[in-house]
């Protein structure tokens, strides 16, 4: 499948190319040309939840731009803002038959507005790339990250109570943030998620990144302790709408790595989704770290989703 076009109908004679935000008057119409790859019924959904965050947040879609010639909109760009200065931005979409280069142009003027917005990281995740796909993204400023594994455990597979171990938990409060941002930033160290994306925010950032997903309580942000030593983290998050359970991020500092601490983890994080009444817990791996997929294929995650992610980064 082509994700870069759509029909639609350009002049035998090509006009010169303006790229701006778009215009008030032809927003819906922007929308409409980003989703149009997708079904009736999910277009019309993602479209009203598109507007529903503008509202929601007073945000304008400024982050919308529009590649026109004359007056007809032949193309659109979108950048979602999100928290942690980062951003997730939407494939550009062309009219049938429009030039290839536009998309390039939307995606390098929408590299130059996130600079302007003082994003650091800026992520397009795809179903799938096609040669061309890849050739436009990176000539608009896009590098090809990783694939994401997207994992699921459900209900059957959380244990009925916590398991027997040497951790202990020690729940998340304003006292313990510096410690936690200290564990953190340890579980890095040599991590296999991501490795490129390591360093490119500061630490606290990342963290208002990793507040920014779904509901966010006390008691299901952690510290894991062993024999009264920081050894990780345990980040969840609960997203009601869905009613599943994110696991947002896990970590385990390197000098206790090997010792099975990242199973046990995942299985408390299955127990506090039991006692939370959610019966689905979810979380996103690079599908190359290879340990890590065996760990959570083993305490009975499942794979049902992947997408492709290219990223874009300003180095701090």
């Amino acid at each position: 499948m082509n994700l870069r076009y759509v029909s639609g109908m350009t002049s035998d004679v090509p006009q010169s190319l303006r790229i701006c935000p778009v215009l008030p008057n032809d927003r819906s119409a922007g929308f409409d040309l980003l989703l149009s790859y997708m079904p009736p019924e999910e277009r019309s959904k993602q479209k009203q939840l598109f507007q529903s965050t503008l509202v929601t947040n007073n945000l304008t879609a400024e982050g919308l731009l529009g590649a026109y010639r004359g007056e007809k909109l032949v193309g659109a760009v979108f950048s979602q803002i999100q928290p942690g200065k980062t951003a997730q931005v939407w494939l550009p979409r062309l009219v049938e038959n429009e030039e290839k280069n536009t998309a390039v142009m939307l995606l390098r003027h929408c590299g130059e507005w996130l600079d302007q917005k003082q994003i650091c990281l800026a992520q397009i995740l795809l179903e799938m790339a096609t040669e061309e796909d890849d050739i436009i993204l990176r000539e608009g400023g896009f590098d090809y990250l990783t694939d994401l594994l997207y994992l699921v455990s459900l209900e059957d597979d959380f244990p009925h109570a916590p398991l027997s171990t040497q951790l202990q938990y020690e729940t998340y409060k304003s006292q313990n943030h510096v410690r936690l941002a200290g564990i953190v930033d340890s579980t890095y160290q040599g991590t296999l998620d991501c490795p490129k994306l390591n360093k490119v925010r500061r630490l606290e950032d990342v963290l208002e990144g990793y507040r920014g997903t779904g509901v966010i309580t006390p008691e299901h942000w952690l510290i894991v302790r062993c024999n009264s030593r920081d050894v990780g983290c345990l980040l969840l998050a609960d997203h009601p709408q869905h009613d599943n359970i994110e696991l947002v991020y896990m970590g385990i500092i390197p000098a206790v790595r090997g010792r099975g601490y990242g199973m046990e983890i995942a299985r408390y994080a299955q127990w506090i989704a039991r006692q939370s009444g959610r019966p689905r817990l979810v979380l996103a791996v690079d599908a190359s770290n290879r340990p890590a997929v065996k760990m959570y294929a083993t305490v009975g995650f499942q794979a049902w989703d992947e997408r492709r992610v290219y990223y874009r980064i300003v180095p701090r």
